[in-house]
């Protein structure tokens, strides 16, 4: 199933990007790095971050009560369908929030999709925002620590990443006011009652056999065995035990292309529709 990971603030007001010259440069340039932007929501207020995918936990809580720049981390529960394509765990530090806030959060809570995880805040800060870095796989460590630019910047075992390369932008959730010229990628979405599909790493679910073509539709010919790519064979002999023609059950592969519900594999075009989301 689809875990589309969408931007958490129902107003996007990016104040700082990752280039930032203000504080955010050194993120960058530094080593490791780390990407983030400040986000001051629709005005001076303390607008709400939300869970922006099926499942987040809170995996550290730092700071509250004068013991540092308050800093909240969290960890996707599953893995998440990224912007960029990829499919992987989702991992963020959410800066700036006030006491109040996260001295209700315990370890190990968790949140739902669209569920309040906190508000922008200003301790360490000015001025009500919320710093965000994020990235794909799992926290590691304490979840930060300083690069050489002397920036504390967030750590994970597929690396942090450029919120654009991760957040689909939902219209009918986030108004767009300042996105500091990064380009999200609109979330897909179901046009009359029929699912909407985006490049990635797919399977093989409704069908024994599903059919490769030499095009996007029923009209273009079937690909035979001979023809398929030489992983998609390996693939199938290990799977099905002998020569078939097509993909077989539970066989993954790559989409590099979609048109309407197809889907274009290196072997091939491929219905969707018979198909899940890894």
């Amino acid at each position: 199933m689809d875990n589309y990971l969408t931007y958490p603030l129902k107003t996007m007001r990016i104040t700082q990007s990752y280039t930032g010259t203000v504080s955010h440069l050194p993120h960058t340039t530094g080593t490791p790095k780390d990407y983030p932007i400040d986000d001051g929501g629709k005005d001076g207020g303390r607008d709400a971050i939300y869970c922006p995918c099926n499942s987040v936990k809170v995996f550290r809580v730092y700071g509250v009560g004068g013991k540092g720049v308050n800093t909240l981390f969290l960890q996707s529960a599953e893995k998440v369908d990224f912007a960029d394509g990829t499919r992987d765990y989702f991992c963020a530090l959410l800066t700036h929030p006030d006491d109040a806030d996260l001295s209700a959060l315990a370890l190990g809570k968790t949140f739902s999709r669209g569920d309040i995880i906190c508000h922008e805040g200003s301790d360490g800060g000015v001025g009500n925002h919320i710093h965000l870095s994020a990235g794909k796989g799992r926290v590691t460590g304490t979840g930060w620590r300083q690069n050489s630019k002397r920036k504390w910047v967030l750590t994970c075992t597929g690396g942090a990443c450029k919120p654009e390369e991760l957040f689909f932008l939902d219209p009918t959730f986030t108004t767009v006011k300042d996105s500091k010229d990064l380009r999200f990628r609109t979330l897909p979405t179901a046009k009359g009652g029929k699912r909407v599909f985006a490049p990635g790493v797919f399977r093989v679910s409704d069908a024994d056999i599903l059919n490769v073509r030499s095009g996007p539709g029923l009209l273009h010919g079937k690909l035979t065995f001979p023809l398929l790519s030489a992983d998609a064979q390996r693939k199938i002999l290990r799977l099905a035990g002998r020569p078939v023609d097509g993909y077989c059950r539970a066989l993954c592969f790559t989409v590099l292309q979609v048109r309407d519900n197809w889907g274009k594999t290196p072997s091939g075009w491929v219905c969707l529709d018979y198909c899940e989301r890894m």
